[in-house]
């Protein structure tokens, strides 16, 4: 993972021009990738879906009039933090230096000038003959606008009239402790300052109207300050010398680092706080300029690699040592964004809106990484990892999801389902592991381990790693049953037509090696011959399964049966003929499992019901049908089995009468317009 952020970092300062930018430049550039993310300003206002942002709440100093207001700035959009280099503190005891800050304390009490004294022998300064003028001039500044006790505050007499009720008089602050004082500015700001931003607000100290690192005097030094503390500060150990776990050259190392995102395992650190000599061979160390490539990566990837999937915050990392036909490809954000879409709902779109890119992409990325994390708070920098997925092959993923659409195409899944059905691995997540369908009370604790059960499931699907089959099949059946159980007054057409779009995804697995332990069986002799066309073309279509295990296609027809004593009850119901049965024979089964000996069981109750309710049957079909049951005593088939093919049967019998209708009401249109 830090590999590719390095990768994707210096393929960044490459594209941007970092090397013929000048010294100032490229500090400002690397201070740049620290700066506040744009997420921590957008919010939607209660009862509306439209995002808005916060805005900068200026203190500006005029210096001229010798006022302090302030006053709303700029809105905290896509790029403003950066542009108006806006920070929160990488540590609880950061010096209060920053011109602009997601907190007001650091404006507030603005100690730009003592820091650059207490820290100026460290700091390698770029214009070092003019730093004594600038130490001058925020002392000036300094003397001027603020006063010291009892803790460093813009002087009452200077902030404009229409502010200054609740700002505590020069009395009231010689009478306060630090601890009193403090809370008088928190409430000095909650009732008077808040108001000029809603939501999401930054602060910044400006003068005459400039931001600090606008003004051509201070920017230099702000700016070398800035980078100190971020970079240079980390460096400073001379004895902290050893070999980069990146680069392998010796040189001076980060005792710890100030990473956006601090990188934490779900138990143990990787130790990317505590490089130190007896900890090298366990931290990760890095020299400065890998530090570099690094943090601008792991900040580019973050915000334009980013994304939501299946639940969990997803960062999708090309692999680095793939960059070779064209390294600017591999830092779009349209590339590596498109890549989880091709395992979201409407995936098919996707393929189809963007098959040039993605074939493009074919051509220069083979592999990708997901990265998936989670932060224990939204002002965390920490990142808890959840699962890293490596080195998954794009083609792979691209061919399977040709696969998917294939298998819905010749299904009709759009005809049956919707326009914009199709087939994906959010779907079939859906159909394995618990959701709000199938758990409508799952506590969050219980969510942490539906996220690994999930993550493993997608790690063997993109690693093409074998699950057993009878593992499918049971994940299935309860989740079908769970969702029955909690349906409620929702519809149930497509969860009765899950077991139908179940054995597509089977299918899919069979054709991607995915899938193991489905035996193949041995032809036995049958007295009677199956001539129901379609039926004949399922078993064909689906032979892995089907093809001579008989006891699994007597519970399929089983199933089909099912389905036609259900269309009844629905259509006729109650003795009036007027009233829909709402309890139908699916409900006389146990969908958790039936175990083999309660088959018959099952067998006769069926038999009971078509008597009632069908009005038509096969005998041909219903010999073949009693023959194949025959065999079912000495099948190893398990009770999530049976119940699966009973279930199949039954969803296919449903699909083949909603196509029938669907293409009578098609036939019927085409017969209007030709008669038009």
């Amino acid at each position: 993972m830090i590999i590719n952020y390095q990768q994707i970092g210096r393929i960044k300062m490459k594209q941007d021009g970092f090397d013929g930018l000048n010294k100032t430049g490229q500090r400002l550039y690397f201070i740049r990738q620290f700066c506040e993310d744009d997420s921590s300003f957008a919010y939607k206002p209660k009862g509306s879906e439209e995002t808005h942002y916060g805005r900068i709440i200026q203190m500006n100093l005029n210096t001229q009039e010798k006022s302090i207001c302030f006053q709303a700035g700029p809105e905290l959009g896509t790029g403003a933090a950066e542009k108006y280099l806006v920070f929160r503190n990488f540590a609880p005891s950061d010096s209060n230096f920053y011109a602009t800050h997601i907190g007001y304390k650091s404006i507030f009490s603005f100690g730009l000038g003592k820091y650059m004294e207490k820290e100026q022998k460290k700091i390698d300064w770029i214009e070092p003959d003019k730093l004594k003028a600038t130490l001058e001039s925020l002392q000036r500044l300094k003397n001027d606008f603020f006063l010291e006790e009892p803790a460093l505050h813009p002087k009452y007499d200077f902030i404009c009239n229409e502010q200054q009720t609740d700002y505590p008089g020069a009395e009231e602050a010689d009478k306060s402790d630090s601890k009193t004082f403090d809370k008088a500015i928190e409430k000095y700001f909650k009732n008077q300052i808040y108001g000029l931003s809603e939501e999401r607000r930054a602060f910044a100290l400006c003068i005459d109207g400039k931001f600090v690192h606008e003004i051509e005097e201070l920017a230099p030094f702000y700016i070398d300050v800035l980078f100190y503390h971020i970079l240079d500060k980390q460096f400073t150990d001379s004895k902290n010398k050893g070999f980069c776990h990146l680069c392998g050259k010796e040189a001076l190392l980060s005792k710890t680092v100030a990473l956006n995102q601090k990188f934490y395992g779900a138990t143990n650190p990787y130790f990317f706080d505590s490089v130190s000599a007896p900890n090298n061979k366990n931290a990760f160390a890095m020299c400065k300029e890998c530090y570099m490539e690094v943090a601008v990566g792991s900040k580019h990837a973050a915000k334009y690699f980013g994304s939501r999937f299946l639940g969990l915050d997803l960062i999708t990392l090309p692999e680095p040592s793939l960059a070779h036909v064209n390294e600017a490809e591999l830092i779009q954000s349209s590339n590596m964004q498109i890549i989880p879409r091709l395992l979201r709902f409407g995936r098919k779109s996707v393929m189809k809106d963007n098959w040039e890119l993605i074939q493009r992409m074919r051509k220069h990325l083979n592999k990708f990484s997901f990265f998936f994390w989670n932060k224990p708070s939204a002002t965390s920098q920490i990142f808890i990892i959840n699962q890293m997925i490596k080195g998954i092959s794009f083609n792979s993923l691209v061919q399977k999801s040709e696969n998917l659409d294939e298998l819905a195409e010749q299904a009709c899944l759009e005809r049956v389902l919707s326009e914009n059905y199709n087939l994906s691995f959010e779907g079939l997540r859906f159909m394995l592991l618990p959701s709000k369908d199938s758990h409508p009370n799952l506590k969050i604790s219980e969510y942490q381990k539906i996220n690994r059960e999930i993550l493993a499931l997608l790690s063997s699907y993109l690693y093409s790693q074998k699950i057993p089959y009878k593992n499918l099949i049971k994940m299935y059946v309860d989740i079908h049953a769970r969702k029955r159980n909690n349906l409620g007054e929702r519809s149930d057409y497509e969860l009765n037509l899950s077991a139908f779009i179940m054995s597509l995804y089977i299918k899919h697995y069979i054709a991607f090696n995915l899938i193991s332990g489905i035996k193949t069986e041995e032809e036995k002799n049958m007295t009677t011959t199956l001539e129901k066309a379609e039926l004949k073309e399922y078993f064909a279509n689906n032979a892995a399964m089907y093809e001579n295990n008989y006891p699994a296609q007597g519970l399929f027809i089983l199933g089909t049966y099912i389905s036609d004593i259900e269309r009844e009850q629905k259509g006729y119901g109650s003795s009036d003929g007027k009233t829909p049965i709402n309890k139908t024979a699916i409900t006389k089964l146990n969908l958790r499992g039936i175990p083999l000996p309660k088959v018959m069981s099952v067998m006769a109750t069926i038999d009971d019901l078509r008597g009632i309710w069908v009005k038509y049957q096969d005998p041909v079909l219903d010999a073949y049908y009693r023959e194949c049951m025959t065999h079912l005593p000495q099948s190893s088939l398990s009770p999530e089995e049976i119940v699966f093919h009973i279930l199949a049967g039954r969803s296919y019998q449903s699909y083949l009468a909603i196509m029938h209708k669907k293409n009578q009401e098609i036939n019927k249109q085409n017969q209007e317009v030709q008669n038009d």
